[in-house]
């Protein structure tokens, strides 16, 4: 049987990746939102397709962590 510790572990080893990917997305972002020449892009549409294509990369890995912490206050409450 997995001890507490190793539950809160587990968890913060989700938290770590998800947010790590998060911070990846950001890099994309901002490196998308310019040239290859280091130009910011100043086309409204562009911007906002790569705004919108980002938003869904955090979503998911914020639903993630949600999930996440979900599950683990569900074992947990079931272990009391």
């Amino acid at each position: 049987m997995a001890k507490i510790g190793d539950e809160h572990s587990a968890l913060s080893t989700t938290y770590y990746g998800a947010c790590s990917r998060m911070q990846e997305a950001c890099t994309v972002l901002y490196e998308d939102l310019h040239t290859s020449s280091g130009m910011a892009h100043t086309s409204v549409e562009y911007v906002y397709e790569k705004i919108s294509e980002h938003r869904k990369w955090m979503l998911i890995e914020a639903d993630l962590i949600r999930e996440a912490v979900r599950q683990y206050n569900e074992a947990s409450s079931g272990k009391r």
